[in-house]
């Protein structure tokens, strides 16, 4: 109730928003973020870098451009901001940050006579209904909850990574796990899986060694990770202390997420590629020549197949079968997405039979 009350309604004008510089989307770019000073967020150099990161495709911003273009700006949801603590008259968007991008975005393209709106137009454009959030008496996690609620259980959902990062902060805050996960709409299952994981990442790019290598895409390495209860308990993971116990075994680990160079692709190239590692990670022949400087998680895995057939070898006659009930009309009817399965398909065959030539001295 203490946030319901913080809110109360006012009308901005487009020019009084300022975009948040230290945007959490941001960080689905890949960038190191740093975080920038309030006090400069209403630089004009600041706001046009903030608004072109928020124009990048994966913000699908031009869409929803198009979309205010075509049927009006309708808020629906009220874009929600705080006073700027670098002076008076500007407020900070707290959530709507790709709404007022797009605003803004149009209103750019008129000016330069790209695009023409009729005086109507402009002011549905710039005359913008917010919810003004009050500090002052809102609860101190608020400018997490307010984005939260709509991002990573609502419209638009963040990313792993960003969900995982609210989860963290809101839990550094003191709320509990139950608490976190009731705020953002999570279970409290996936909010503890998400904190386990950010917590894996962020003590990654804490190591010396591998720490500049880190990226907000690793996350989902970890998520497979915690998934997999035998590779939890190879890297030793201990509950209590939230952290993996088993120092060698995770720097190794760590090694096989990154290219050794600039030529070379990493051992585990993927985060699915940790599903495949699972399999491998308990048999002693296979898991060595994973580690070899010259092996490779496919001839791994073609190892641990060759020794445990009844793993695989009734897939392949299952496989074998379907493709022998093909019929001459199902051939000629079959879609370019099935024709591109068989070469895949055949692909791997090739592979395999290479590996196993390579396995054998052949």
């Amino acid at each position: 109730m203490s946030l319901a009350k913080a809110l109360s309604h006012i009308d901005l004008k487009i020019d009084n928003l300022l975009l948040d510089a230290n945007n959490p989307r941001f960080s689905e770019l890949g960038e190191e973020l740093i975080s920038i000073p309030e006090n400069r967020f209403a630089e004009e150099k600041i706001q046009a870098k903030t608004l072109e990161k928020m124009k990048t495709t994966m913000f699908n911003v031009g869409e929803l451009k198009d979309t205010i273009k075509t049927v009006g700006f309708l808020p629906m949801d009220r874009v929600i901001v705080r006073s700027w603590k670098g002076g008076e008259g500007k407020y900070v968007v707290v959530e709507g940050n790709r709404r007022v991008t797009a605003l803004k975005w149009l209103m750019q393209l008129h000016e330069v006579g790209k695009e023409s709106f009729s005086d109507e137009e402009v002011d549905n454009f710039t005359n913008i209904p917010c919810l003004l959030l009050d500090e002052s008496i809102a609860p101190a996690q608020a400018t997490l909850i307010l984005p939260g609620l709509r991002h990573v259980s609502g419209i638009k959902q963040w990313g792993p990574y960003q969900k995982a990062k609210t989860v963290f902060a809101l839990r550094q805050s003191g709320m509990s796990a139950q608490e976190a996960a009731q705020s953002l709409g999570l279970s409290t299952i996936a909010a503890n899986r998400a904190y386990r994981c950010f917590m894996a990442l962020e003590k990654m790019a804490a190591d010396e060694e591998f720490g500049e290598k880190t990226t907000h895409d690793m996350y989902s390495y970890f998520e497979e990770t915690f998934k997999r209860p035998e590779v939890r308990e190879w890297l030793g993971w201990d509950e209590p202390s939230g952290e993996f116990k088993s120092e060698s075994n995770l720097r190794e680990f760590y090694s096989w997420m990154v290219p050794a160079d600039e030529e070379s692709s990493a051992k585990l190239p993927e985060a699915k590629s940790v599903r495949e590692f699972a399999r491998i990670i308990n048999d002693p022949p296979a898991l060595q020549l994973f580690k070899s400087d010259s092996g490779t998680l496919r001839m791994a895995l073609a190892r641990y197949e060759a020794e445990h057939p009844e793993q695989w070898e009734p897939k392949i006659s299952a496989a074998t079968q379907a493709l022998k009930g093909l019929t001459p009309d199902m051939l000629r009817a079959m879609s370019e997405e099935g024709e591109k399965f068989l070469q895949e398909l055949r692909e791997r065959i090739e592979k395999t039979i290479a590996d196993r030539a390579a396995l054998l001295g052949n």
